[in-house]
């Protein structure tokens, strides 16, 4: 067991009180003021990329809306409210979700009554202007938008399996179709995991696949969808954000499963706010001016420093003291 003590030194009482002190500060900072996420999925784009192109890691204040008890949504005690156009790190709603901490924007508030219409955000019946950094790329919708990725990765999936659908009608011709391109582009994907194709080796599969085709998958992929009515639909139960909850949207809102289909987020599920992206290098990015002190730097990277510093400076002491020696 030597190569243990490689990483954790020597075992001693003192070495112990060490680790347990570095467990301590770990839970502390994780806990109640700052962790880093990686991004999961491609619904904050452009804003944050998601897990299919590399995953952005971000820092999150959880000091700002109130310190939690680890590994719970039990908050001790609230200080600020989360402020509309937020990115905010939070625990899913919905018990079966794939990913279980998510990040999106603050869009609704308690007790706003919010209606999405034409791409805008409408609150208590006025437009909320969107910022300046994404006011020319995100639109809000009011129902999903299959990018080409998502239609060809499922005709795919359809092609592989070659079997007939009940869901539709044989006797159709767009089925039919559809149909006949499954059996024709079979043997080229029988064998492929099609869940890891690129966009490019997809569109070189599907070379000479019909519109039709495509729009018939378009039409039975939109059918399998959840549907979106929260902040849509004009009842009350529907579009005013109840006490203490908030509506969360994605920026990527034409592919973004977010609040228009599981609704209110109560406060307590709410870990932090976003402040910036710390990795990867070139996607550096400030979104509260938190890099912009000594702290907030100090912070964002001090504590990596500082861990491996722990780790490095008493190897190198004790390397010192064998040169020394006569």
């Amino acid at each position: 067991m030597l190569w243990v003590q490689v990483f954790t030194g020597p075992w001693n009482r003192r070495n112990l009180l060490a680790w347990i002190g570095v467990v301590a500060a770990v839970f502390v900072t994780k806990g109640c003021l700052f962790d880093q996420y990686i991004i999961p999925s491609g619904s904050m784009e452009p804003t944050l990329h998601g897990a299919e192109r590399g995953g952005d890691r971000v820092i999150a204040n959880k000091w700002l809306y109130g310190p939690r008890i680890p590994f719970t949504t039990v908050r001790l005690w609230d200080w600020a409210a989360p402020k509309r156009w937020d990115i905010v790190v939070f625990r899913s709603v919905e018990p079966d979700a794939p990913h279980p901490v998510l990040v999106k924007r603050v869009v609704g508030l308690p007790g706003e009554k919010v209606q999405i219409r034409n791409g805008k955000v409408f609150i208590n019946g006025e437009e909320a202007p969107l910022p300046d950094d994404i006011k020319d790329t995100v639109k809000y919708t009011t129902e999903w938008v299959l990018e080409k990725e998502v239609l060809l990765r499922q005709f795919l999936t359809l092609a592989k399996k070659n079997e007939p659908l009940d869901i539709l009608n044989p006797r159709h011709e767009p089925v039919q179709q559809l149909y006949r391109d499954m059996r024709r582009f079979h043997p080229a994907v029988k064998d492929r995991d099609v869940a890891a194709l690129t966009l490019g080796e997809m569109a070189e599969m599907c070379r000479g696949l019909s519109r039709e085709s495509l729009n018939t998958v378009r039409h039975l992929t939109l059918l399998s969808m959840p549907r979106m009515v929260y902040g849509i639909m004009d009842t009350p139960e529907l579009s005013v954000v109840p006490g203490d909850h908030y509506l969360l949207l994605g920026d990527n809102s034409g592919a973004s499963r977010d609040g228009r289909v599981y609704g209110w987020v109560p406060r307590d599920h709410l870990l932090g706010r976003v402040c910036a992206v710390w990795w990867p290098w070139d996607r550096r990015r400030d979104f509260t001016g938190f890099t912009g002190t000594w702290w907030g730097m100090g912070l964002l990277y001090g504590g990596p420093a500082a861990l491996v510093l722990w780790e490095i400076l008493p190897r190198l002491r004790r390397r010192g003291k064998k040169t020394v020696r006569p």
